[in-house]
């Protein structure tokens, strides 16, 4: 025989009894094993699928209840918001109201060289005091001829000019002059300072007018200082000054004691001063 026809020892050595019944027992631990392995991932599956079922219902309800939760947290929010803000533009309200009804108060740090200057205080006026210088120079729808001159001033308190009215030896009535700084005489009553009812008498005779003037005194110096004077309108029968009828629309100053007459009139108004 040749090399390689002698049989080798391992395969020429048999099998035992002993070798084959614990192949057997292997082989079947190993199918009983292998049973026990599907049987146990088929119950797992089944197991899994089951509660993958219970998981997606319970989840569906889980989720509708979060959507209804979240949509009544997000609609409480906006209310929550919106009721916020018209709290905020209340409290903002009131707090400008109370701003404005509080009195600003001057702070005492500021420089007083920064404040405003207050305005000058307004002098007292004495001009242009009667119903005669209205700015249409109209007095109840009627045209008046006279207008006030820009020199028309208040006279003094002291001394006080009165003007006597005499008819014969009778005074009628007394007529303080001091009060306006002009009166109208004449037979319209719904102008005149003193009606005059003698026909002769024209509806804007005269007026006797109180002026600021200055002149000049012996010593060369000037002065001034209010006087009366009288001035004719152009009266049909002119005014007279002590039996002197004066001119036609200029003035003529009044001294005390002087005596004047409208027109053909018999009532004598008499000037005096009372210090």
């Amino acid at each position: 025989m040749g090399r390689w026809d002698s049989p080798s020892p391992t395969r020429a050595r048999s099998r035992s009894p002993r070798d084959s019944s614990s192949s057997k027992r292997r082989d079947g631990k190993r199918d009983e094993k292998r049973d026990q392995d599907r049987d146990t991932q088929r119950k797992r599956s089944r197991w899994e699928d089951d509660e993958s079922r219970d998981d997606g219902k319970r989840g569906g309800r889980e989720s509708g209840r979060d959507r209804d939760r979240d949509r009544d947290y997000r609609d409480r929010g906006d209310k929550g918001r919106r009721g916020d803000r018209s709290r905020d533009r209340d409290r903002d309200r009131k707090a400008r109201n109370d701003e404005r009804r509080q009195p600003r108060s001057r702070s005492k740090s500021r420089n007083p060289s920064q404040e405003p200057e207050a305005p000058p205080k307004e002098a007292p006026n004495f001009n242009r005091t009667t119903h005669l210088v209205s700015e249409t120079n109209t007095l109840n729808g009627v045209v008046l001829k006279y207008v006030e001159p820009s020199e028309s001033r208040l006279p003094p308190a002291s001394p006080l000019y009165r003007l006597y009215v005499f008819k014969a030896s009778e005074i009628l009535e007394t007529i303080i002059l001091s009060t306006r700084t002009a009166w109208l005489f004449g037979r319209d009553r719904l102008v005149a300072d003193v009606p005059i009812d003698h026909p002769s008498a024209s509806k804007q005779h005269a007026v006797i007018q109180f002026r600021f003037v200055t002149r000049v005194n012996d010593y060369g110096e000037r002065e001034g200082g209010v006087k009366p004077y009288i001035i004719d309108l152009g009266s049909a029968n002119g005014t007279t000054v002590n039996g002197d009828t004066v001119p036609e629309k200029r003035y003529f100053e009044l001294k005390e004691k002087d005596v004047v007459m409208f027109g053909h009139s018999t009532r004598e108004y008499v000037l005096m001063l009372e210090k």
